[in-house]
């Protein structure tokens, strides 16, 4: 009863995780977009106008490191991280849970620990009140990314490790 229970928990924290990776995913093309686009007026205006869009870089600064930042729980949750699988194709499927578990585990701490450290930087930057000088941004703003991505991350890591248990469980 307890394990079925838990069964579900983890098929909602899965469905919801999964909903929330996908509005990410569409957030990351609308950034990726404007900035083709920003990238595309810069340029005419640099050099058909003589007069370039200011603070382009900067945006670009902020808005490169936030595709891929929120884009880091929805490709681990798709398992399209970069894997050499040359040792883990020759264990067996037990042998091959349990190192994913460890490995998502490793994954779960260090994430955690980007998480922390990000809410510790973000509420310093907030705290100074600091501005990205020509485009007049917070840079808490900017900052937030990083612990939302990392939140992100070990939601996904989380799913998947109740399913490596689960799995462990069933074999």
């Amino acid at each position: 009863m307890q394990e079925i229970c838990m069964v579900e928990i983890a098929k909602t924290l899965d469905k919801s995780v999964h909903l929330i990776n996908s509005a990410l995913r569409y957030v990351c093309m609308s950034l990726l977009f404007f900035m083709m686009a920003l990238v595309t007026c810069d340029v005419m205006g640099r050099y058909l106008f003589n007069k370039p869009i200011l603070g382009t870089f900067e945006i670009f600064e902020i808005l490169l490191p936030a595709i891929v930042l929120l884009g880091l729980g929805y490709t681990q949750e798709n398992n399209a991280h970069v894997r050499v699988e040359i040792l883990l194709s020759r264990l067996s499927s037990r042998k091959q849970t349990i190192l994913n578990f460890v490995t998502n585990g490793l994954a779960l701490f260090i994430s955690v620990l980007i998480l922390w450290r990000g809410c510790v930087l973000t509420t310093q930057y907030w705290r100074m009140g600091r501005m990205i000088p020509t485009i007049e941004v917070p840079m808490f703003l900017p900052q937030l990314l990083v612990p939302l991505g990392a939140l992100m991350l070990i939601l996904v890591l989380i799913v998947q490790m109740l399913q490596y248990i689960f799995h462990s469980k069933r074999s």
